[in-house]
């Protein structure tokens, strides 16, 4: 019923699209001459934009495209975002394309105080807390605060694609090829990956098994956090 595409932007970011008919619900567009450029291609209309955090690499092409398309924004609260959006917070539910989809939206501060994701229909739209083999830097808040939500996530409909807006796979495998030293499974994957250039959504079945940043108690998150800071 819903198709979901990815569009490749600034070194490695991607902003989701995804498609009903010929309406759209777009995810963190921090571009968007190639936002403007898929729909015009595809004779599209976007309908709805989904902000999950204030970093300038989710939110520059807002503006555009709602002085573009007129779409409704939905986002969490902070003060610096100049265009007019509709707040949300932990446990809201987003009614899109005429109720044809919804999203819950769980708060989840660590990589920002204000980020959320947007769950549903086996999708979750994680912005920058969660990565295929990985997790978000923590800019703001506590390692604590990031481990805790790690763990809400950890315990939604494990069938979810997980849909994160950077390409860091192979760099997290690199990470953890390095970090776990006697484990050929993230070296394995990394070969298996080698030729291919995007590589998400993951499985978060396959994240709560293979993922040491999710599936980790605090001491262990805390150390391989830090260690990959560094990498």
């Amino acid at each position: 019923m819903f198709k979901t595409i990815p569009i490749p932007i600034l070194n490695d970011n991607y902003v989701w699209v995804i498609i009903y008919d010929n309406k759209t619900v777009v995810i963190d567009p921090g571009s968007a001459a190639e936002v403007v450029d898929f729909h015009q291609k595809n004779n599209l209309t976007i309908s709805n934009i989904l902000i999950t955090h204030r970093h300038n690499d989710h939110i520059d092409g807002v503006q555009e495209l709602m002085g573009k398309y007129d779409p409704d924004v939905f986002a969490p609260y902070h003060q610096s975002f100049d265009f007019k959006y509709t707040v949300v917070k932990d446990k809201d539910v987003v009614s899109l394309f005429n109720d044809q989809l919804s999203f819950e939206v769980i708060h989840v501060p660590g990589h920002t105080l204000e980020h959320v994701v947007y769950h549903g229909s086996k999708m979750l739209f994680c912005g920058d807390t969660l990565f295929s083999f990985g997790c978000g830097r923590v800019f703001e808040g506590t390692l604590e605060q990031m481990h805790k939500s790690l763990k809400k996530i950890s315990k939604i409909d494990c069938l979810s694609k997980v849909y994160c807006t950077h390409e860091y796979t192979k760099n997290n495998l690199r990470f953890l090829s390095s970090y776990f030293k006697n484990d050929k499974l993230y070296q394995s994957n990394l070969k298996k990956l080698e030729n291919i250039a995007i590589t998400v959504p993951s499985l978060l079945k396959d994240e709560l098994e293979f993922n040491p940043f999710l599936n980790s108690n605090l001491d262990d998150f805390k150390a391989i956090r830090k260690a990959k800071d560094l990498f």
